[in-house]
């Protein structure tokens, strides 16, 4: 999950030397929020429209109003996370992705972002989820692993969710559609706290999914 895999190009960035209309333009066309700012190849920051909005002036140059940008940018030899976190603290729309000498390469959009986790979580795939509340100490994916593979069903995908203020975590897994009810009930004889499930019903299969489910509710 490095940053270098997913850098967009379709963004034009603005030049230390475009003034400040021609960044509400191009903000307005693109319908972004932020847009990169360089020094010939080099990133100088990120202007954002609500500072550009203040301004008297928008003939002024971006070179003259230079403690507008934000310097806020990713190495591209960093991770998804990271830039995650960078995204998320300064609700940003792109991130631009530099190299270590600061050269410009492109920037990370959240679209582009929302597409990795996609691939990397399988949630573009049809599945089962399975989610299990337990202490961290008590984790044990092998054994996991196995009391869902005696029920006929497969691991597809799962990851944790630290509980805030506890030594608890979640652990959500994404199976394969075969048999959810009877992993369920398999689960619990070992003492694991479901907390939640969901069956992924195929138009075909929806109302004997349905019955299953509801059977399995009631018992």
């Amino acid at each position: 999950m490095i940053v270098d895999n997913y850098i967009s190009n379709h963004i034009i960035p603005l030049k230390l030397d475009d003034d400040f209309s021609l960044s509400t333009r191009l903000m307005d066309e693109g319908k972004m929020s932020y847009f990169p700012v360089l020094n010939g190849n080099t990133y100088c920051g990120l202007i954002s429209d609500l500072d550009i909005y203040e301004l008297e002036d928008l003939g002024v140059k971006i070179i003259d109003r230079r403690d507008l940008l934000k310097d806020l940018y990713i190495y591209n030899s960093q991770t998804l996370f990271e830039a995650t976190s960078i995204i998320l603290d300064n609700s940003l729309d792109i991130l631009p992705v530099v190299d270590k000498n600061k050269k410009y390469l492109g920037v990370l959009t959240v679209y582009k972002l929302l597409e990795a986790y996609s691939t990397y979580t399988a949630a573009n795939q049809q599945g089962d989820v399975i989610q299990i509340i337990l202490n961290y100490n008590d984790l044990y994916i092998s054994e996991i692993s196995r009391i869902i593979e005696n029920e006929d069903a497969r691991i597809i995908n799962l990851f944790l969710v630290p509980v805030s203020e506890s030594t608890q975590v979640r652990l959500i897994i994404k199976l394969n559609k075969m048999g959810l009810c009877r992993v369920v009930k398999a689960l619990e004889r070992y003492n694991y706290k479901v907390e939640y499930f969901y069956q992924y019903m195929a138009e075909e299969n929806l109302s004997d999914n349905y019955g299953l489910l509801m059977k399995y509710l009631s018992m």
